[in-house]
This record gives structure tokens, C-alpha cells and sequence, in this order.
């Protein structure tokens, strides 16, 4: 927000003394040095007030500063606004712009008529009407003010309009009666693709879910955003119909968004304006209007809302505002603070103080906490002790939290990225069944920013496969990925659906390697008498996003009491099928996995134990063992572990590695060859080969003889 110090100095009673007096009375207060510029100096004290200033373009009274102002302060996108604010922290009276008007001749709903039938999105409308002008060039004194703005002056009538709009943050528009069909004012939606020219750009056909103002044919404007061609003030023009206004922010922003427009008018509409103020602008401008371009205003005005809702009153409690600021405020200070900002003070006692809030501030201050800010702020955060004493208690972390940050660490440590990837997917994107077969819940179209991102995601594997063909379209090389994140599953019945929380993975390098990776999951979470295997799916049934020969169930399996065991399938793995990787344009198929974390969180989890690197080598042998299609490696893993502590070399066989499958004519059929290599180490001492062989020669006889298996030649 641009504020031209000539201009902020309009509102504030004060000449060239008083106000470099009050100036480095504020300094004193907030300890701050004063700069050899007063321009400078100000917009210091503006930073200090919360409005940050960008930048001073110039020097001295004749200064422009660029300020900050934030989405919640929306009063002070205007010059009277922060001219409210400069005289609170200066401490000077402020002087207010003259509203009063002289009216004549008949009433303003003789010469138009005016229809509001979207109430909601148009809570208040006003229209005067002003005949007899003359259109022409604005004295200097109103081109300099808007030229500091960034303006090019046009003509009187416009010009007045964009003056009221950066003077009080009102935008207002000018419609030249004459031009407008039947005289008529109808405030509606638009209908589909109805007809409009704006008075400059091109804009995207327009919807019935945007707010139009109409005459009595068509629409000549937009309402808050941008007025038609043909109804716009001219040099010809006698009779001016002014529109003062208030819409609704949210309505204004969605139509920003969907014509991919943005003014003036509507920044400001999008962050709210007075609606107590709506009268107040149009009379200011038909004021200046009469002053600046002659004319008659005609009595009265039409107006959908004479009477919006009164404002709240608010209390303050003196020991509460003291317990929050750290800093005892007397109550006098409190009160002529308050005063400053515009507030009303209604009762004061020992113990509060009841204000009523100024009508620009109405939405901003609503609750005691908003007044203890605005005390705070202007009283000055200088005066907070640096040393406090202040408890803060922190949560702890859950065990859904504590289990995903440990999948994250074990992860990471294997190599993989984490990724985010929106929630939010095209619903004509091919969509994987890994959770559902039902499509993906679409958001409310009033939601709906992106038609690509119009839907909730019902599984990870969509988002990982695009970004897989992101990677791959810009080479860099193998992609290996996993996401913690929501799916949104549809529920019958219900308009919210399922939210779970799920661990997504895809693997360049192949099924081996990820599937290596889930599997040593129970070791990373420290599961306590629980562990995840991989089994084929059940008979008859194979995903259709996964290869065939490749599709796993993930299960977790509890120990019970009694040497029972519970399982349950958590998610799936395997090879992108063939036609998931063609509706993806994927060049290399990626082995992926999804699992319910929910389900891990809640097992039970033992303490992470710390277990010292290897000092002695490793001695493996490698075994190629040829078993019944119908046998598992899980099974063949199971076994290893089982008999782990096989004399003579107790607790010195380490791992069972996986290391591939073979399946050929010359093993006969339902049979496949499996090949692992066993490590065996010593903690104390390096194994002679001797020992090894011995040890490994009766492992491999049990192996033979629990599997009816034999070793391939």
C-alpha cells in the first residue's frame, strides 16, 4: 500500500512542529533512533506498528512509503485508515473527510430503480444518482494524489472514484444513467455463457456462479471486480447513476480465480469492507462530485440494507491484558489507547473496560484478545522484559507418529526419497483398486480450483507413478520412493469418507530389493513378537495393478500365547502391471508396494536395541534349492531362522540373503529353483573353512528334508 505523506497528513491535525514533535515523542517511547529523514523515521514507527514498510520513494513531507498491510487489517488499505493509525501511535487528533451533502429536487427512486435478488453474495447495495454533470479534467490537487498512487488521471467522475477508493477503501463505480436500459439496477448471477464485454481484457465466458449488476437488459458490470463497456462515464455523459457496495469476500475471490481477473476493487472486496461504511463513501463522492463536475444530487439513495446488524460489545479485564502482555498498563493509558484507534468507550471500572469497536474494525476486533493486541502493539513490545518465565507443556508423540517417524528413518537409511504429492488428483487418471474399487470422492464444485485436481485420492500409488514419470521425463536416473500420507476412501451412506493413513513405495531396481525392504520393517519398528511377510494372493484373485507372477499380500503375523499365530493382510507388492505402466507412459515397471501404517502403530513395540558393526569377516555359501511351486520363500526364511542355532556352530550362522528365482523345463513342471546365500560369522574370531562346511552340510540336509527339495545340479 503506497501513502504519500502529503496526502496522510490531510487527516492529521497537525503542522510542521507538532508533528516532528510527535515523531520523536514515539521514538522516545518505543527506544528507537530517530533517522536524519523524517520520511525515514516514519515508516520506522509504521514497521514498529505492524504495517512493515517496503521502501521510501523520496524525502521529507513529499515522500511516498511503500507499507505492508496485512490481510486482517484490511480497514488500512486506504489513507484515512493508516492516518488512524499513524495519529494512535503519534498520539495527534485526527481530522475527518467532510460527508455531508446537499440534496435537491425529487427522490432518487423516480429517476432509477434498483433489484437485489443474491442477497447472500450482495449483502448491501446502494445506488445516488446525480444529474446535471460535466464531465472533464480533475483540478491538480486530486491528479498529484492519485498520480503518487500510481493512477493516470481520466476524467472528474472517475477520478473521484478512484480517490474515494484509496482514500476510505471503498471502491465505488460510476454508470452513466442514460446508458443504462429501463434506468433499472438488477443485482443476480450471471446466466452460462451470458454475453459481456468488460472495459478492458478479454475475459473467460461467464458462469452462473458470478455475481453480475445488470441493467434491465444485460449485465454492464461485475460486481466487485470490473465494470462493462458501454455503460462507463464519457464526456457526453449528464446523469450519473454511483454504486456503493458491499460483497461478499469469498464470493469475489472464487470469481477472481475462475475469470483470472484482479483490480483495485477487488483486492479490497476480497478482504472485506465496511458495510456501516457503505453510506459514508457515497456521500463523500457525491459530495465531491457536486464540488468538482456540478450536478444536483437527487434525495435520498436506493439501498437493499438501510440496516445491517449492530456491532458487538467487547470487554477488557486490566489483569488479563497485564498477564498476557507481561507489562502492567494503567487503566487510563489502556482506555486512551483504545480511544485512539476509534473505539467507544461504554463503561470502565476498576476491574475492565467495555468498548464497542469501530465500525471499519468490526470484523477484525472480536474477542477480549484482539483489544490486549491493540494495547500491546501501541503501548509498545520494547517494554516486555527479555527474561520471562514462561511453561509450555509438549505432547507426547503418538504412536502413529512415533511408528511413521521410525519408517521414515528406516527408509531413508535404505536409500529411498520421501515424497509429498498432493492429495488432490484428476479423476480421469487411471486409479489402481489397491484399497477400493470405488472412484475417488470428487470435491464441491464451489471447492474446485483445477478440474485436475477436483478429487480425493484413494490411494498413494496414482501420485508415486506420476512421479515417476516426472523423473523420467527429466532423466535423472533410478527413482526410488516412498510417501507417509492420506488416502480418502468413499463410505456408503456417508458424505465423509475413510481417512488412512498409508505408506507408499516404488522401487526402480526391482521386486527383490523392496520387497527386502517391507520385509525388515518389524526390525526398524522394533516389533515385539510380530513380524511382516509376503504371500501369494488368494487363490482365483490377482490385483489388476500388479504383474501376475510378481503380486504379494504384505501380512503382519502376531505370535499368541500356545504357539498360535495371528495374521492379516495390511497391503499389497509387486510389479506395476504392464497396462498400469502404459497408462502411466512408464518405460521401466517399477516394483511398488502400499501398506496400512495404521495397523503397524498398533502393535506392540519393543526398545531399540543397539547391536555393534561386525569385526570379523564373513564367510557365505550359496544355495540354489530346488522346491513345489507351492513353496514360499517366507517358508525357506522361516526354516533358516528356526534352526539358526544348529550345533556345531551355534549363534555363528548371521543371515539368510535372497538372491533369485529360476523356473525352467529342465527343473519339471510345478517346480522352481530358489537361490540364497547364508552368512556365517563369528563375534570373537574368523570360522575356518572347515568348520563352515560342516555346519552348513547339516543345515543343508534339514533343508532337503524338511522341503522334500534337492539341490540343483
Amino acid at each position: 500500500m503506497k501513502l504519500p505523506i502529503l496526502w496522510l497528513r490531510d487527516y492529521l491535525d497537525a503542522n510542521d512542529r507538532q508533528l516532528a514533535e510527535a515523531i520523536a515523542d514515539a521514538c522516545a517511547r518505543w527506544e528507537l533512533n530517530p533517522s536524519h529523514d523524517p520520511a525515514h523515521t516514519l515508516g520506522t514507527l509504521f514497521t514498529f506498528a505492524g504495517f512493515n514498510c517496503d521502501g521510501v520513494a523520496g524525502s521529507g513531507w513529499n515522500a511516498v512509503l511503500e507499507l505492508d498491510v496485512l490481510s486482517n487489517r484490511p480497514d488500512c488499505l486506504c489513507v484515512l485508515g493508516l492516518a488512524r493509525e499513524a495519529a494512535a501511535f503519534l498520539k495527534l487528533p485526527t481530522l475527518a473527510p467532510a460527508f455531508q451533502i446537499a440534496e435537491s429536487g425529487a427522490d432518487a427512486s423516480t429517476w432509477a430503480q434498483m433489484t437485489v435478488e443474491d442477497a447472500k453474495t450482495c449483502p448491501r447495495y446502494t445506488a445516488r444518482v446525480i444529474r446535471g454533470v460535466k464531465v472533464g479534467p480533475s483540478p491538480q490537487w486530486l491528479q498529484d494524489r492519485l498520480k503518487a498512487m500510481g493512477l493516470t488521471p481520466r476524467n472528474n467522475i472517475v477520478d473521484i472514484t478512484n480517490f474515494i477508493l484509496f482514500e476510505l477503501n471503498h471502491p465505488l463505480h460510476a454508470f452513466d444513467l442514460n446508458k443504462l436500459a429501463g434506468k433499472r439496477i438488477v443485482v443476480r448471477r450471471a446466466k452460462d455463457k451470458e454475453p459481456f464485454k468488460p472495459l478492458y481484457d478479454e475475459l473467460p465466458p461467464l458462469t452462473p456462479e458470478t455475481l453480475v449488476i445488470a441493467d434491465g437488459e444485460k449485465p454492464v458490470a461485475i460486481g466487485g471486480i470490473i465494470g462493462g463497456a458501454g455503460s462507463e462515464v464519457s464526456p457526453a455523459t449528464t446523469d450519473i447513476l454511483l454504486e456503493a457496495a458491499c460483497f461478499d469476500p469469498a464470493s469475489i475471490r472464487r470469481s477472481c480465480r475462475r475469470l483470472k481477473a484482479g483490480t483495485d476493487s477487488s483486492y479490497r472486496f476480497e478482504r472485506g469492507v465496511d458495510i456501516l461504511g457503505v453510506e459514508r463513501a457515497s456521500a463523500r463522492a457525491a459530495r465531491l462530485i457536486a464540488e468538482l463536475a456540478g450536478g444536483t444530487i437527487a434525495k435520498g439513495s436506493l439501498d437493499s440494507n438501510p440496516h445491517p446488524a449492530p456491532l458487538k460489545e467487547l470487554s477488557l479485564r486490566h489483569e488479563r491484558l497485564n498477564a498476557l502482555y507481561g507489562v502492567n498498563v494503567a487503566p487510563q493509558e489502556t482506555s486512551a489507547l483504545l480511544a485512539a484507534l476509534g473505539c467507544a468507550i461504554l463503561r470502565e471500572t476498576a476491574a475492565e473496560l467495555t468498548v464497542l469497536p469501530p465500525t471499519w474494525r468490526r470484523h477484525d476486533l472480536a474477542r477480549e484478545v484482539d483489544l490486549i493486541e491493540e494495547v500491546a502493539r501501541l503501548h509498545g513490545y520494547n517494554h516486555v522484559p527479555a527474561v520471562t518465565s514462561m511453561s509450555a507443556r509438549i505432547p507426547p508423540r503418538s504412536p502413529a507418529e512415533a511408528a511413521i517417524d521410525r519408517v521414515r528413518e528406516h527408509f531413508s537409511a535404505l536409500g529411498y526419497f520421501e515424497c509429498t504429492t498432493d492429495s488432490l488428483i484428476d479423476p480421469k487418471a487411471p486409479m489402481p483398486a489397491v484399497w477400493t474399487g470405488e472412484p475417488p470422492l470428487a470435491l464441491n464444485k464451489q471447492s474446485v480450483l483445477r478440474e485436475d485436481h477436483s478429487s480425493l485420492r484413494n490411494c498413494l500409488l496414482v501420485s508415486l507413478l506420476n512421479t515417476q514419470r516426472l523423473n523420467q521425463d527429466r532423466r535423472t536416473g533410478i527413482v526410488r520412493l516412498f510417501e507417509c500420507g492420506k488416502v480418502f476412501l468413499p463410505k456408503a451412506g456417508q458424505a465423509r469418507p475413510e481417512e488412512r493413513q498409508v505408506l507408499g513405495l516404488l522401487d526402480e531396481t526391482g521386486f527383490a530389493a523392496l520387497a527386502d525392504a517391507v520385509r525388515r520393517l518389524h526390525e526398524a519398528l522394533s516389533l515385539d513378537g510380530a513380524h511382516l511377510k509376503l504371500v501369494p494372493p488368494e487363490p482365483g484373485y490377482t490385483p489388476a495393478f500388479l504383474a501376475p507372477e510378481s503380486a504379494c499380500r504384505v501380512v503382519r503375523v502376531r505370535e499368541m500365547p500356545g504357539d498360535e499365530r495371528a495374521e492379516d493382510a495390511i497391503g499389497w507388492l509387486g510389479i506395476a502391471s504392464a497396462a498400469l505402466c502404459k497408462a502411466f507412459d512408464l518405460k521401466r515397471a517399477p516394483a511398488v508396494a502400499e501398506i496400512h501404517l495404521a495397523t503397524l502403530a498398533t502393535l506392540p513395540s519393543g526398545p531399540r536395541r543397539y547391536v555393534p558393526l561386525p569385526t570379523q569377516p564373513e564367510n557365505a555359501r550359496d544355495v540354489a534349492l530346488v522346491v513345489d511351486e507351492s513353496v514360499a520363500w517366507q517358508e525357506i526364511e522361516r526354516f533358516t531362522e528356526k534352526y539358526k542355532n544348529l550345533e556345531p556352530l551355534r549363534d555363528k550362522r548371521e543371515a539368510t540373503r535372497f538372491l533369485s528365482v529360476f523356473r525352467g523345463k529342465q527343473l519339471g513342471a510345478g517346480k522352481k529353483s530358489v537361490a540364497f546365500s547364508v552368512v556365517y560369522r563369528a563375534a570373537d574370531r574368523s570360522l575356518t573353512d572347515e568348520e563352515v562346511n560342516t555346519a552348513h552340510r547339516r543345515f543343508v540336509d534339514e533343508l532337503l528334508k524338511t522341503f522334500n527339495a534337492a539341490l540343483r545340479a
